[in-house]
């Protein structure tokens, strides 16, 4: 790109030659020119019809002002479907959810025939001797459990036989 002229170095004859077009043009009737002193004007040509008078001048503002009316109708308008769209993309698709549903279920049945497979096969094998362990264990438990029921037992019917005489056995149990 070539540097621009700075305004000093404007030649005489480009100012020559743009009078001389200017000229030209207003004795053409193509611009409007005045002469004010030594100096000539050039302005555009104005079609006295395009003068408005304040009939139409208010005409002209009416109709501005339904335009505008109608313009903030159709912005609300707008904002309103620009609204009820983005409601509509976040709501998941019906093809989506179907997809997700086929997808769920086949993953449920993989999951259910894992665990059918493991169990199909037999039972948990215990070595004898975590057999005997597991049953002495039993039978541990089991002995405290009959000497804390024959406790209970003694002690309910010693409890019972000192009962006031407006309480019943029954009472006395759901009061504990």
């Amino acid at each position: 790109m070539a540097p621009r002229k700075p305004k000093s170095d404007v030649s005489p004859g480009d100012d020559a030659q743009a009078a001389r077009l200017l000229r030209d043009l207003h004795e053409k009737k193509e611009i409007e020119g005045r002469v004010s002193g030594k100096q000539t004007v050039y302005h555009a040509l104005q079609d006295p019809s395009d003068i408005t008078t304040p009939e139409v001048a208010a005409a002209l503002k009416l109709d501005i002002e339904t335009f505008e009316s109608e313009i903030s109708t159709l912005k609300a308008n707008e904002k309103k479907a620009r609204a009820e769209l983005a409601a509509l993309h976040a709501k998941p698709r019906v093809s989506d959810l179907r997809q997700d549903i086929s997808r769920l279920e086949s993953e449920k049945s993989t999951i259910q025939a894992r665990l059918a497979s493991r169990h199909e096969g037999d039972p948990v094998q215990i070595s004898p001797e975590e057999r005997e362990k597991l049953e002495n264990e039993w039978k541990y438990w089991q002995r405290h459990a009959n000497v804390r029921r024959r406790i209970c037992h003694d002690l309910w019917g010693q409890c019972s036989e000192v009962l006031p005489d407006d309480m019943t056995a029954a009472e006395l149990w759901v009061s504990f």
